[in-house]
């Protein structure tokens, strides 16, 4: 567009991981402090930038404002508390592309926080970290990571399991492998592990803090005090837990509801990525395991396999 102009790129933070593994309760803190703006779940490389075909050439007046309407229509949108028409009267002004609209929809909501710094929380922009930085090059990323059995435990409760154990841990496999395989660029990745979140949960936070180049503040340690609307437990009931003190019983959970068989088989197919990550397995030599399993449960991955696949293609 003759009038457009360019937008400056934000140095924006992203917090992602395999679901269920502490990514809201992560944000809740981080939001916590008075610098910092973490904005929910907009899934927005899956929900709009996998999409652009569907949306087409955005130099059609149609098409642009096709997606303006989609991004508004996220409950996200609403949950930022942001103004539609301040959005999108912002939009026209600027180059039509999906870099500029994501940087323009965080930059607005750290705006209206009047914060220094401002992020993201999507645990599955994790399988698009390098994309993420072709449209914030300075973007910093905070990978979480949680005990397998804990996280498919987890998912015993959430409606987007895979509908297996093994389906579920071949999941999180996945994603930990893709962490590992696919990093940012430049080393712009903190990688911090759940369980020291719970355990240090101050020592955890101090190093996340040196790492954004940010003092600590000990609000991040009371975030359960503040009332966010970044949290909406009656659409989402299964975050109810990260608007809660912390409480170390989330560690165990999965020891007393998994069965023998159910830890088996979850080491079975997630070992490898365990020991990588210093998790201590239960069930004996994995790669044995893994061969048992394989037998039996080839229809279980690879519907994991198709789910991982929905993720990336959507």
């Amino acid at each position: 567009m003759e009038n457009s102009k360019q937008m400056q790129t934000l140095n924006s933070i992203f917090l992602v991981g395999c679901p269920r593994s502490g990514t809201t309760l992560l944000q809740q803190m981080l939001d916590a402090h008075p610098d910092v703006a973490i904005a929910p779940e907009t899934h927005f490389i899956r929900n709009f930038w996998l999409k652009r075909e569907q949306y087409g050439d955005l130099a059609e007046d149609s098409n642009y404002q096709a997606l303006l309407n989609a991004i508004a229509d996220i409950p996200e949108f609403a949950e930022m508390e942001l103004d539609l028409s301040t959005f999108q009267d912002a939009a026209q002004k600027l180059d039509r592309s999906y870099a500029v609209l994501f940087n323009l929809l965080l930059d607005q909501f750290r705006q209206d926080r009047n914060t220094q710094i401002v992020g993201e929380k999507t645990p599955n922009h994790l399988l698009y970290m390098q994309i993420l930085q072709t449209f914030f090059p300075n973007a910093r990323f905070i990978h979480i990571v949680r005990d397998p059995r804990a996280v498919v435990n987890s998912w015993k409760t959430v409606p987007w399991s895979t509908g297996s154990i093994a389906g579920d841990a071949e999941v999180w496999r996945r994603y930990m492998a893709t962490a590992r395989q696919s990093p940012p660029d430049n080393g712009a990745i903190f990688t911090l592990y759940y369980e020291q979140l719970i355990s240090t949960s101050e020592d955890c936070l101090k190093k996340l803090c040196n790492f954004l180049e940010l003092s600590f503040d000990a609000s991040m340690l009371d975030y359960y005090t503040h009332q966010s609307k970044r949290v909406n437990v009656n659409r989402e009931p299964w975050k109810g837990n990260a608007v809660r003190p912390v409480s170390s019983k989330s560690l165990t959970r999965w020891q007393r509801e998994l069965s023998t068989a159910e830890i088996a088989t979850i080491e079975s197919v997630a070992g490898s990525e365990m020991c990588q990550l210093g998790y201590e397995l239960q069930s004996g030599s994995w790669h044995l395991l893994r061969a048992n399993a394989q037998k039996h449960t080839q229809q279980k991955l690879k519907l994991a396999k198709r789910y991982m696949n929905r993720l990336v293609k959507l």
